[in-house]
């Protein structure tokens, strides 16, 4: 199971572990495309509570193809396909 940590795990290093956690656009490492994602959350950048730190935007989402699961952060520029606002 993959989790979003929003940047507080402890690394000692300066450079990201995977292309999710540089907050790539969301795809399936197994098939190689994110023709067949669905996409189950997304929450936009926002700013911490208490804080001036802006939290980064993140996603989950299935591959309906090969059943792979998968959350990171994306970049904050990002939506998923149709997404909009409520209002």
């Amino acid at each position: 199971m993959t989790t979003i940590d929003h940047g507080r795990s402890l690394r000692t290093s300066s450079f990201p572990i995977s292309l999710a956690e540089a907050g790539e656009a969301p795809f399936c490492p197994q098939c190689r495309t994110d023709e067949y994602l669905i996409f189950e959350e997304f929450v936009p950048a926002r700013q911490a509570e208490h804080s001036t730190d802006l939290m980064p935007a993140s996603a989950s989402y299935t591959c309906s193809e090969c059943g792979t699961f998968n959350a990171h952060a994306v970049p904050a520029s990002w939506r998923p396909p149709q997404w909009f606002w409520y209002s």
